[in-house]
């Protein structure tokens, strides 16, 4: 039966890896709330499903006899997490299926249930794969996720757009309010393709990249079948189902041409407009823009408050206002860090476009605010 050594740090890093894809949506299936364990190559994979996503993970352990068992991963992760520090964790498993932690003197024991009880997980469909370096697709992500819808019942608003068409990627995100959109030359398809994925599975994998240290030279081999996407790291594996629907045509919202140009440094202005934020109106928060000679001044009010603040900007043209949601400003002065935004603007009612100095690859579009 199975029997595995292994550091506690080891296990628990490993099983937080796809534990992140615990979703509400197990508690209906009792199965859902366990995840497989398994031995395989000189290891232990481990695979955690809810019938949308699956990520399997492959954790170094020393292996003292062959086998399988499905685990509810919560009571597991509080076992491990409690145990002493700096002792092993040896796990074994009975023909009864009952799981024993030992660990110094600590003895816990556990029910679990057969593999065969597990869903079956699909393998990453290779032969329509492609590479990218993971640090890119992670900026990638990053740089567009927000944008995205989270409860909307267009549910193809939950998911970013993947697109390949004339040689170029591109992600896309949007939530019907404002627009995100990457673009990278560096990726090379076998043929072109759009498909939707949704946002969960692309949130676990950049924090996954981004997590553990994986290096800059590392790839995802992305693999696509016609309803599912697989991402591959090493021998980590995400794989979601995609999203159904149709895309909005969001090539249309991008305005082709502007009246004004404005040049904006993203510090100073995340600063005055988390400012603003404090006082503005919760639910239909507004914050008011007003760009004058050599000035940008930044108002605010609700009920009880009201924010006025000053930055000092090159800018000569006319008297210009417009009002943003300000999370819808934080979200993209948050991707853009310390660098610098040009601004562009044809009217107080048309959306303003945004992009970030030095990256040509990137474009935000936010829709303005109607304030009285």
């Amino acid at each position: 039966m199975m029997k595995i050594n292994s550091n506690r740090e080891t296990l628990i890093k490993g099983i937080q890896t796809i534990q992140a894809g615990v979703s509400s949506k197990t508690g209906t299936i009792p199965i859902l709330q366990n995840f497989l364990m398994e031995t395989e190559d000189k290891g232990l994979k481990v695979v955690f499903t809810d019938l949308e996503m699956a990520i399997k993970h492959h954790i170094p352990v020393e292996i003292k006899g062959e086998g399988s068992i499905t685990v509810p991963i919560k009571k597991f992760m509080e076992i491990v997490q409690n145990l002493g520090e700096d002792s092993d964790v040896n796990i074994s498993v009975d023909e009864n299926s009952r799981i024993s932690i030992l660990s110094g003197k600590s003895r816990f024991k556990l029910g679990g249930t057969p593999k065969n009880d597990y869903p079956v997980i699909p393998d990453l469909d290779e032969s329509n794969s492609f590479k990218m370096p993971a640090k890119l697709m992670a900026e990638m992500i990053n740089s567009t996720i927000f944008s995205a819808s989270t409860e909307d019942d267009r549910h193809f608003l939950n998911g970013l757009l993947w697109k390949y068409e004339k040689e170029l990627f591109s992600l896309v995100a949007t939530d019907g309010r404002r627009l995100a959109v990457a673009s990278s030359k560096k990726i090379k398809a076998k043929k072109d393709f759009k498909v939707i994925v949704p946002s969960k599975i692309l949130g676990e994998l950049a924090r996954f990249i981004k997590g553990s240290g994986v290096k800059d030279t590392e790839e995802v081999t992305v693999g696509l079948s016609s309803n599912q996407i697989g991402f591959k790291i090493g021998k980590t594996v995400f794989i979601s189902r995609l999203v159904e629907g149709n895309f909005p045509a969001y090539e249309q919202i991008i305005p082709k041409s502007h009246e004004m140009e404005i040049d904006l440094k993203a510090e100073k202005l995340m600063a005055v407009t988390k400012r603003a934020a404090i006082c503005s109106n919760e639910r239909s928060g507004a914050v008011k823009y007003t760009f004058k000679s050599g000035a940008l001044v930044v108002n605010s009010a609700s009920q009880s408050m009201d924010f006025e603040d000053e930055l000092e900007i090159d800018y000569k043209g006319k008297e210009f206002q417009i009002s943003f949601n300000p999370k819808f400003v934080m979200d993209i002065l948050k991707a853009a860090g310390n660098s610098e935004l040009t601004a562009e603007f044809t009217s107080p009612a048309t959306p303003a476009l945004l992009r970030l100095k030095g990256r040509e690859d990137l474009i935000y579009i936010v829709m303005p605010l109607r304030t009285q």
